[in-house]
């Protein structure tokens, strides 16, 4: 997962995520609540990072922590908490980043490409050194 419990505390604040995660009407984080939101937030970020990097990535930058929470956060809202306007754009924001991520617009914070990324192979075709008369080099 790119994002913890904490993290999510420290984007939105305790009686947000109370709000957003508690299912026992306690006054406290549902922690099996959001740890579920986050790895679904976690994944549907590595379906849009795959393209690009081998997943889940080493560096966890806060721009992709705070992606995911924003994703997280619009996942968990409904029922009792109603999705509003700010979480719906801010959610918005977050795909629209991945899906440049995807697209080879813009690159993961730290890192400039594939190829720095662990466990990445890269191919070059080279040159022909040989025509198709046998013998015969290309210069």
């Amino acid at each position: 997962m790119y994002a913890t419990v904490e993290d999510l505390v420290a984007a939105f604040g305790l009686d947000e995520v109370i709000a957003l995660t508690n299912r026992d009407d306690t006054d406290t984080v549902g922690a099996d609540v959001a740890l579920e939101a986050l790895a679904r937030a976690s994944s549907e970020a590595d379906s849009y990072l795959s393209v690009r990097y081998p997943v889940p990535v080493l560096t966890v930058d806060p721009a992709l922590k705070d992606a995911v929470c924003q994703i997280a956060r619009y996942r968990l809202t409904g029922a009792e908490v109603n999705e509003t306007d700010p979480i719906q754009a801010r959610y918005d924001r977050a795909i629209k980043w991945l899906e440049r991520i995807a697209k080879g617009e813009a690159n993961l914070p730290g890192l400039q490409g594939p190829a720095e990324t662990a466990g990445s192979v890269k191919f070059s075709t080279g040159r022909r050194v040989f025509n198709r008369i046998a013998g015969v080099f290309d210069d």
